[in-house]
């Protein structure tokens, strides 16, 4: 059975080889791959990074999953790994605006590949692994098993919110996630919701974004309760 490795995104940092905390959370997924392809002897892993559009700088053509692999391979080339990671598949998907997303178009990533059976070890965000687990069973085929492993990496101001509001926040997008499967008309709508938080937060800017952020979930919270 295929052993694939899922990594979400995160939104693009001006320089992501730099950035504090993609290089927190990618140096320490990329130790756990490690680690688990040497003791499960997995040959030839699969690694899809997970994320699509979401650049704050012009000319936002920037992709979280083309941007993450260039982290990983930077960190898998170093003389003493060469040998051992030479094997490894970075795929890219470059299309998801959410959690969500990821799920539905990482599947797709997979029937494309004709990959029907698999362990799928999906690395995210620590706050969000309730909703990670809840969106695994709900969107992944029965004959993928998986394991959620979250990564406690981000130490920006967004981490240190009211953890009520982050507990209320992920409740309510669990609960939009949900009713957005409920049908493909819903799931346009979604989508659009998402390009449009993407405009609003392109307009407060990269400067302003950890604010525009609560802002933006502060006000969605009130209208999806």
């Amino acid at each position: 059975m295929k052993n694939i490795f899922l990594i979400f995104g995160y939104g693009i940092p001006k320089n992501i080889i730099k950035d504090e905390n993609y290089n927190f959370y990618l140096k320490i997924v990329f130790n756990q791959i490690y680690g688990l392809v040497n003791k499960n002897a997995i040959d030839n892993p699969v690694i899809i990074c997970s994320g699509g559009k979401t650049d704050m700088y012009k000319p936002y053509k920037r992709t979280e999953g083309t941007e993450m692999i260039k982290l990983l391979k930077n960190i898998a080339k170093r003389p003493f790994l060469k040998k051992t990671t030479k094997d490894w598949l970075f795929v890219p998907e470059k299309t998801s605006l959410s959690t969500l997303e990821n799920f539905l178009n990482c599947r797709a990533t997979l029937k494309k590949k004709a990959i029907q059976k698999a362990n799928l070890f999906i690395f995210c965000e620590k706050t969000r692994e309730k909703r990670i687990k809840r969106l695994a069973k709900e969107t992944l085929d029965k004959n993928y098993n998986f394991q959620v492993l979250p990564i406690d990496f981000d130490i920006s101001e967004n981490r240190y919110l009211d953890p009520k509001f982050l507990t209320k926040k992920e409740k309510l997008v669990l609960k939009h996630d949900l009713w957005a499967l409920e049908s493909p008309e819903n799931l346009k709508k979604y989508h659009k919701l998402f390009e449009e938080k993407l405009e609003f937060l392109r307009k407060a800017g990269p400067n302003a974004h950890t604010k525009a952020v609560k802002t933006w979930w502060e006000k969605k919270i009130n209208e999806l309760e």
